[in-house]
């Protein structure tokens, strides 16, 4: 049987869409590339903001119009948290199979029984966080990523997380640690990305924050990198930063979702820490070498004009590498929904672009004082429209932080390091070649 696979949403999406492939080809399934060839399609769907309902919908429509497709199972968080409203008669009739994100491994089980005329309704309950051993890789071999961790107990007012994906339950350490070793004997994958929603708790769930414990295992494999995302500030001890800073096996970066800088935003928004806190955080990470990632929401209830200054003023005086910045959506659900004192779309879009400028401006200008230097960059792949290749150095995510192009007189090999002399800014990516 031909199946095709589409993943929307984050990247812990994607490490479970990778295990469905993995189990599917476990059960002897046909993965294809387009709808046109298959006779089912999976949709592992998003819902954490309107606009990521939109698109799962609009996935469900498309695979559809494909006359040759038969059934379509649509899994992930849309189902899980809309499960009422789409299996309804008014709902989501193009459906065969609707699953929560803690089945995966039973969809070769969940194909068979659409494939018999059954309509699935399995939303989560006590579900398992399960791999597969055929697991592939939708990222270049040479990195992957590796989900330590389910749900979230952070409780962030905006955020309708923890209703879909349940409480936060971490990966035992002996299986993240094999995992690693599997895509390492497998794939020859020696740079990880570690996610989860929050990789600091990790571990909380079994009354041990085990973080750093799981770092001292995968830092002793033969391995270039261990790189952290999702790290929320509270937990951001010295002692954490101090690691990153000195342990050549763990990339110089923190993913440290902030999300504002005003204490009284902060706390409306139900977050742990304070604007203080987040200073001293990052006063202590300047005096290292680390790169900082952060998202920023603007509009937030009730947030005013001196408390969206009071965030750009952090902007330039921390100067945060890469950031990303979003308008508060309001989430049915969450208890950010029926605050008071709703900015009006006009506001929030106007704090949005002058947000993004400022940001803009922060980092062409970094990005200008390196032309001229020297970079060591891992050769991720080719863009054929610039004719150049391309990769990232350890100071930035592979696929979500700006990349670094350059040319080559001689042969390169994805996945190896080499050193590239920086000649020029264009927009946000840098430009070079190789140092022979």
């Amino acid at each position: 049987m031909k199946i095709a696979l589409t993943s929307l949403g984050c990247d812990k999406n994607r490490v479970d869409s990778e295990n469905m492939i993995g189990f599917l080809t476990e059960g002897g399934m046909d993965i294809v590339d387009d709808y046109a060839d298959a006779q089912v399609v999976i949709i592992n769907s998003c819902a954490f903001l309107q606009s990521a309902i939109s698109e799962a919908i609009d996935a469900v429509l498309e695979a559809n119009s494909y006359p040759n497709v038969d059934k379509i199972i649509l899994t992930g968080c849309l189902p899980q948290r809309y499960m009422d409203e789409i299996t309804g008669e008014e709902g989501l009739t193009e459906v065969s199979a609707f699953v929560g994100n803690q089945h995966y491994h039973k969809i070769c089980e969940i194909l068979s029984r659409v494939v018999q005329g059954e309509r699935v309704i399995l939303p989560n309950g006590n579900g398992e966080i399960l791999t597969s051993l055929r697991r592939p890789l939708s990222t270049p071999l040479h990195y992957g990523y590796l989900k330590i961790a389910e749900g979230c107990n952070n409780k962030c007012t905006y955020c309708a997380i923890p209703a879909i994906r349940g409480p936060y339950k971490s990966v035992d350490i002996d299986e993240v640690v094999a995992e690693a070793k599997r895509l390492q004997t497998s794939y020859g994958t020696e740079e990880f990305i570690l996610v989860a929603q929050d990789v600091t708790r990790y571990g909380s769930d079994k009354n041990e924050y085990q973080l750093m414990t799981l770092l001292d295992r995968l830092t002793k494999l033969d391995i270039y990198k261990i790189r952290l995302m999702y790290m929320y500030p509270e937990l951001v001890t010295d002692t954490m930063i101090d690691r990153i800073a000195s342990d050549e096996k763990i990339a110089s970066y923190i993913d440290m979702p902030m999300q504002h800088s005003d204490s009284s935003v902060l706390k409306r928004m139900n977050r742990r820490g304070t604007g203080d806190d987040l200073m001293r955080i990052m006063d202590k990470i300047r005096t290292t070498d680390i790169s900082v990632r952060s998202t920023f929401m603007v509009g937030f209830p009730g947030e005013t004009d001196a408390q969206f200054e009071n965030l750009l003023n952090f902007l330039k005086k921390y100067k945060i590498e890469n950031a990303g910045f979003f308008a508060f959506s309001r989430e049915e659900g969450t208890p950010a929904y029926k605050m008071k004192e709703q900015i009006s779309q006009k506001v929030k879009k106007e704090r949005l672009l002058a947000a993004e400028r400022l940001q803009s401006k922060i980092m062409t200008d970094a990005l200008d004082t390196q032309v001229g230097k020297t970079q060591l960059v891992t050769y991720d792949g080719i863009d054929y429209d610039k004719n150049l290749f391309f990769g990232h150095t350890e100071f930035n995510h592979p696929e979500i932080d700006k990349k670094v192009y350059f040319t080559a007189s001689e042969g390169v090999n994805i996945g190896q390091r080499y050193n590239i002399k920086i000649q020029k800014r264009k927009k946000l990516d840098l430009i070079g070649k190789l140092e022979s």
